[in-house]
């Protein structure tokens, strides 16, 4: 796991619509690592924190830096609707 990966994730991510798709037709967890493991981009919720911030501190456009904080909030979202709910 890796910043470097996660920083890959986020470039490929703003770009890639397919990626996108594939990952919000995930079902579960498991299957959203599978995925990112598929494409090599195997990173921890730590480094895409990192990856995140170090993008936006290097955004010198305000236009850039609001579509790496939509994508960041898709990403939440995303992870958050895939986690179990417990009682």
């Amino acid at each position: 796991m890796t910043i470097g990966n996660a920083l890959m994730f986020i470039r490929q991510g703003l770009e890639d619509n397919e990626l996108r798709k594939q990952l919000n037709h995930a079902s579960s967890s498991s299957e959203l690592d599978a995925i990112l493991i598929d494409k090599g981009l195997i990173f921890s919720d730590h480094d895409f924190e990192e990856a995140f911030y170090n993008q936006l501190f290097k955004c010198q456009e305000e236009v850039v830096a609001d579509q790496i904080k939509e994508f960041k909030i898709w990403w939440d979202l995303l992870n958050l609707s895939l986690k179990p709910v417990t009682s």
